[in-house]
């Protein structure tokens, strides 16, 4: 990504900052005051840039921006996935998928007011007749389902992980980190005494659940 930053223009590198800046400011009001109340007016004063700007980068308005920072957030769990099982690693492929469940769940505890508005929001426009934006969706999570779904091929080519569909694999890993977050978004009226709750033991319980199941050690097998 830098190599590419690098090679820009200084023009397109300074649009690019703007665009950055813009987005953090839209990500802060959004996470303060949701998204249904926040402004055009308060995102581009945040951000010190008038309003006549903000709609040059983004001329689709507050919903354009809202899908700008679902894909920065794709963008950094694809980054996350490409870091955390690189094929040149040569640490275990448990550990690796563990410690990428603990780095989800982390960066999602330090946004945790963002990821409320977010996850309302997703389920918002999935089940409107926005279809260019639930087409985009469908975009962002096939992007993610690939990127997790071939190291995950790879392991099972390894004998790491028994031979299933990788893609569909993937699919159950990202639905459960999904379930983990709303579930924690909900507070900690919502866990139970024997629940994990930190990132490390949500991704301790989900290394598990994929690595062993939930049949018993005790269990024979006929």
């Amino acid at each position: 990504m830098e190599q590419v930053v690098s090679a820009l223009s200084r023009r397109d590198r300074e649009r690019l900052t703007r665009r950055s800046e813009m987005l953090s400011a839209a990500q802060e009001v959004i996470a303060e005051k949701g998204y249904g109340e926040a402004t055009l007016e308060e995102i581009a004063s945040r951000a010190e840039y008038g309003k006549g700007t903000l709609y040059n980068y983004f001329p689709g308005g507050k919903q354009e921006i809202l899908l700008s920072i679902f894909e920065l957030f794709y963008d950094q769990l694809c980054a996350l996935i490409a870091e955390t099982f690189s094929p040149d690693s040569k640490t275990p492929f448990r550990d690796q998928l563990n410690t990428f469940f603990e780095q989800t769940f982390s960066f999602f505890f330090k946004r945790t007011e963002l990821f409320v508005t977010l996850l309302r929001e997703a389920h918002r426009i999935g089940f409107s007749d926005e279809s260019g934006s639930r087409k985009f969706f469908m975009g962002q999570k096939n992007r993610a389902l690939e990127a997790l779904a071939t190291p995950l091929g790879l392991a099972m080519d390894r004998g790491e992980l028994r031979r299933t569909s990788p893609r569909f694999l993937a699919h159950l890993i990202l639905v459960n980190i999904n379930g983990c977050q709303m579930k924690s978004c909900m507070g900690p009226a919502a866990f139970e005494e024997d629940t994990p709750a930190s990132a490390s033991e949500m991704a301790d319980f989900l290394t598990n659940m994929v690595y062993d199941g939930i049949k018993s050690s005790q269990v024979v097998s006929q």
